[in-house]
């Protein structure tokens, strides 16, 4: 009877917790006793991001937002565009953090840069962020770009093709690799080749830090139960001494020289000579953990390079039309920055693939004060976690005709574009490196499309990984790519 009387007690100890949202009178998704609604993801079974818009699509079509439970702590999904603008932009102060900032992330590079950091100290990190990203930057920029893709294109030519002259290479895999070098010549400013001459040190640290499984656990763990960062401790994210060394080198070579490079080193040498301001000092480690943000920035936009060449291969029309529009700007501007602005319809390819495929799939708040949802009665409590899913709103019926569809033309010029488009976030907090991204998936798609036809067969179809947080092929992206 003992056994039966504790079992009881904790039965009715979680029943209470998972009570939360009924009490509030808040609409709610029915919780498992244990892992509330989060199961599939906790146990690896199914995306965490891909997971939360599974929630979003289980919710009451009509519902503007729903309560869950991650374990036993309760959550807010806003599912509507407009009490999402509430949250995001009009109420920003007290929504102004996410969830997971200023956890005791002491040593990783992912966290103390415009990703993790709370206010005040992340507005004033944006406001000298941001004039590195301008126009004139990403024209210096563009030629590292490049550049980074010449060996891309000979290992494409050096991989073994068939009788009919086709090759078969995984897509998300040649990004990585592309990745890897772009991060090193713009945010550690150094040459590196992952194609011929993997530096087999730096290589393994950002390969670890995009795929490895400590980095799944991490971002779980960071955007779903930042409560757990303080238990398993602080090296969780992407640390690397090497990442470390090359950094340093490159800061103390370049401003021994005074040489500029056109990448992020010069930008922050810059910044460190500046006026400072002691809510955030760029000066020692702080200057490192800049260049995390074009880690994750890079990562994304590497995805959305992958999985859009991804549905061009399952699209030949829309790889013409792409292709079309490729060659014309090149002959009308040459390679230049100009001529990637002008791919407008490679553009609409891009952010119709971003809205299936969003590679960061999740947007999370912290609830600073008790905030009463505007036109209702319902009061959230102070920390209760917010969040928002980009597969929700970007395939909800309720916004998109035919959501499931891969058509471009929803982004043409002159049509409107429903407000549930989110995937560079919304408000304030919004994607800083929105254009850089967007440069280097033209970039890559471009130098790509030029010379070779791509297509995906049957058995070579794409599976999301279940373990990643952020977007990505569990089985890669294999393509075929014949020369034009």
């Amino acid at each position: 009877t003992n056994h039966f009387s504790l079992g009881t007690l904790v039965d009715l100890s979680f029943s209470y917790k998972l009570s939360y949202w009924k009490r509030r009178g808040v609409e709610f998704l029915p919780p498992n006793l244990i892992f509330g609604n989060f199961k599939d993801a906790v146990l690896f079974r199914s995306a965490p991001g891909w997971h939360l818009g599974d929630l979003h699509k289980m919710a009451r079509p009509d519902a503007p937002f729903v309560g869950f439970y991650i374990f036993h702590k309760p959550c807010l999904l806003l599912r509507d565009p407009d009490v999402i603008k509430h949250f995001m932009i009009r109420d920003f102060d007290n929504f102004c953090d996410r969830h997971f900032a200023g956890s005791t992330q002491r040593d990783s590079i992912g966290m103390k840069n415009l990703f993790g950091l709370k206010n005040p100290a992340w507005k004033y990190l944006r406001s000298k962020i941001t004039p590195t990203l301008t126009r004139g930057k990403l024209k210096q920029m563009l030629p590292l770009m490049m550049e980074i893709a010449e060996p891309m294109m000979s290992y494409i030519k050096d991989h073994p093709a068939n009788q009919d002259n086709v090759r078969i290479l995984d897509a998300q895999d040649l990004n990585y690799k592309y990745t890897t070098d772009l991060i090193a010549s713009v945010a550690l400013g150094t040459k590196i080749d992952s194609f011929y001459n993997p530096n087999e040190e730096f290589s393994l640290a950002v390969g670890e830090s995009f795929y490895g499984f400590k980095r799944m656990v991490a971002l779980l763990a960071v955007f779903f139960m930042p409560e757990l960062v303080e238990v398993i401790g602080t090296k969780i994210l992407c640390t690397s001494t090497f990442v470390r060394k090359v950094f340093w080198n490159a800061m103390e070579s370049r401003e021994k020289s005074g040489k500029k490079r056109g990448d992020f080193i010069d930008s922050l040498i810059q910044i460190k000579k500046g006026e400072q301001d002691p809510v955030y000092k760029f000066e020692g480690e702080n200057l490192l953990y800049q260049s995390g943000t074009f880690f994750s920035g890079f990562e994304s936009s590497s995805t959305c390079t992958a999985f859009t060449l991804m549905e061009l291969a399952k699209h030949p029309e829309y790889q013409e039309l792409a292709r079309n529009d490729i060659n014309n700007a090149i002959e009308k501007y040459g390679w230049t920055y100009e001529a990637f602005q002008e791919m407008k319809y490679l553009e609409q390819i891009i952010l119709e693939s971003l809205r299936l495929h969003p590679p960061v799939s999740t947007v999370d708040r912290y609830t600073r004060e008790d905030y009463q949802i505007p036109n209702t009665d319902v009061i959230i409590e102070k920390g209760t976690p917010i969040y928002i899913s980009l597969y929700g709103l970007g395939t909800d019926p309720k916004f998109w005709d035919e959501p499931q569809v891969f058509n471009p033309n929803r982004f043409a010029k002159g049509s409107q574009i429903p407000d549930a488009y989110m995937t560079f976030g919304i408000g304030p907090r919004m994607c800083v490196g929105m254009k850089v991204g967007q440069l280097h998936a033209k970039v890559v798609i471009t130098i790509l499309l030029r010379d070779y036809k791509i297509w995906q067969t049957k058995e070579h179809t794409s599976y999301l990984d279940p373990r990643s947080t952020v977007t990505a092929a569990g089985n890669g992206i294999n393509l075929h790519f014949k020369k034009i």
